[in-house]
């Protein structure tokens, strides 16, 4: 990226512009030499190095450095708090609209098996009371805690098949969800 001071504003460009709003009459004025481009105030912008908890603010040209630039800052350390909370915060919402998500999608499909005749309404609602502690936990975002609930349903109470899904889909979630 390049940049040019024009009429007091900083003005960033992806590339020489092929009219420059200086020269109007100028058509094709990327294709002058770059010495032309040089005297007339366009300058490469170069990205400062950023250490841990720095951020970039206003660009600016730097004289000495014949560049343009942006000013670094740093966060402070309740900028840092607040940022480990709000991110955090994303992380448990996530968690809570893919573990209601998986829930969802696995009460649709009992749902559509009650329907269809392949569970009857007793066994039905048997799935749903055993599952309710899990669903409790996943609409909090908190899967861990929703798997290990899980763990303590005997399979056998809501059927073999239907526990080891509901078990592998919310093992995955975790693995994608949790980093630690």
């Amino acid at each position: 990226m390049i940049a040019n001071e024009i009429n007091g504003r900083i003005k960033t460009f992806n590339a020489i512009p092929k009219v420059f709003e200086l020269k109007k009459n100028v058509m094709n004025y990327n294709r002058l030499d770059a010495d032309v481009h040089y005297a007339d105030g366009f300058r490469e912008i170069v990205a400062p190095t950023l250490e841990e908890n720095q951020y970039t603010t206003v660009l600016f040209f730097d004289v000495e450095k014949d560049y343009f630039t942006y000013h670094v800052e740093t966060y402070t350390d309740e900028e840092i708090k607040q940022q480990k909370i709000d991110k955090e915060f994303n992380l448990y919402q996530q968690r809570q609209n893919e573990g209601l998500n998986l829930y969802l999608k696995h009460e649709a499909e009992y749902r559509i098996m009650y329907l269809n005749d392949v569970i009857t309404k007793e066994e039905f609602n048997t799935i749903e009371d055993a599952l309710k502690p899990v669903r409790l936990e996943l609409g909090f975002g908190q899967l861990k805690t929703a798997k290990e609930i899980l763990k303590d349903i005997p399979a056998s109470r809501i059927g073999v098949e239907i526990y080891n899904t509901f078990n592998s889909d919310l093992d995955k979630l975790i693995n994608e969800l949790y980093v630690n």
